[in-house]
């Protein structure tokens, strides 16, 4: 059931589904900014987040700075 597999992922790795998702969303994002000039825009799209403000909001919220400063200082 989906309860049980929430569970069961949760007690294997410590985080919800969801939080993994996110991260790995961001964790690619990262890489895209670093190896990348493309613009936010499309890197957000290209990890799987609706918009540029949904990346940006998430982006920050997990690494503590905007996806921008972030790129700059790479």
């Amino acid at each position: 059931s989906r309860g049980y597999f929430i569970r069961a992922f949760r007690e294997t790795t410590g985080v919800t589904p969801y939080q993994w998702l996110v991260k790995e969303r961001v964790a690619r994002a990262r890489e895209l900014l670093k190896r990348s000039d493309i613009p936010l825009s499309e890197v957000a799209i290209a990890c799987g987040f609706s918009d540029q403000s949904h990346f940006t909001r998430v982006f920050t919220s997990i690494v503590g700075t905007t996806p921008g400063n972030w790129r700059r200082n790479a």
